[in-house]
């Protein structure tokens, strides 16, 4: 599964179809409970992702999944430098 950290669903949606993904193979991150349920998930960071209003919630799920060894790769797709640590942390 793939996950989309953005500020709203438009901007999740739109990268996916930029990225060529099918309905199902990825969800938007909207609240930590998305990030529970896929655990072992890819996440990317689209512009704009640190305004997602439930942001705080939200980071919090993946350090917590990442300590775990419960986390995919975490990719800032707005920086273009591949894959980093968990905002904040």
């Amino acid at each position: 599964m793939n996950l989309i950290y953005s500020h709203n669903y438009a901007a999740a949606r739109a990268f996916a179809a930029h990225e060529e993904l099918m309905p199902g193979d990825w969800q938007w991150i909207r609240d930590a409970g998305v990030v529970r349920q896929y655990p072992r998930a890819n996440v990317f960071k689209v512009p704009h992702w640190d305004a997602n209003p439930r942001r705080q919630q939200i980071d919090l799920a993946l350090q917590r999944a990442a300590e775990t060894h419960r986390l995919g790769m975490l990719v800032d797709v707005g920086e273009g430098s591949g894959t980093l640590g968990i905002s904040g942390a």
